[in-house]
């Protein structure tokens, strides 16, 4: 009876450990990271390539500028590039809205930190935009402050930004250089 009782609170213990590791996690978005970078730089690029012969020279597309930060700043766990599914999953966006985009997120299921970039394809798409990054931001703000608050420090410190018709979050301890490097590139 004892052995059966045993084996009844051990199988209720995984089944609530592993409802607990996937509402934590999420679904299983990590995949293989480089062949999940190269999809996303494909993606950004393909809704960004009828743009780019329209841009300035001295401006440059935005998945240049996440190569440059990808470059110069250290995540505090591996990261994956936004796709337009995930865009689409995490904050609602159509690719319909998005004239470009870039970003990352940290897929170690603590760590926070996420950047994402987004020109919105017409002015009637900013407001809804802002909007959706602002939801996210709150949303996760909401989580994560009763369980980590160094992760909660740096989230109350992000800011969802408007210039023109990009429109961006940065959640990071690198947040200013984040948003330097990025500047140069939507000038």
């Amino acid at each position: 009876m004892k052995s059966i009782i045993k084996s009844i609170l051990v199988a209720s213990a995984s089944a609530a450990l592993c409802l607990t590791l996937c509402a934590c996690g999420g679904g299983n978005d990590s995949g293989n990271s480089s062949a999940a970078s190269t999809a996303s730089q494909e993606s950004t690029q393909s809704v960004a390539s009828d743009q780019s012969s329209q841009e300035s020279k001295t401006a440059g597309t935005l998945s240049e500028a996440l190569e440059k930060v990808k470059a110069e700043v250290t995540f505090p766990a591996e990261t994956n590039d936004y796709t337009a599914k995930k865009v689409k999953r995490t904050f609602g966006l159509e690719e319909s809205q998005m004239e470009e985009f870039a970003g990352l997120y940290c897929i170690d299921g603590v760590t926070q930190d996420q950047l994402i970039y987004i020109k919105a394809k017409t002015a009637d798409d900013v407001e809804p935009i802002r909007q959706a990054l602002q939801n996210n931001w709150e949303s996760v703000y909401n989580v994560i402050k009763s369980y980590t608050p160094e992760q909660a420090a740096i989230i109350e410190k992000a800011t969802v930004d408007v210039n023109g018709n990009y429109v961006s979050l940065v959640i990071s301890g690198s947040a200013d250089q984040i948003k330097a490097i990025f500047g140069e590139y939507i000038k």
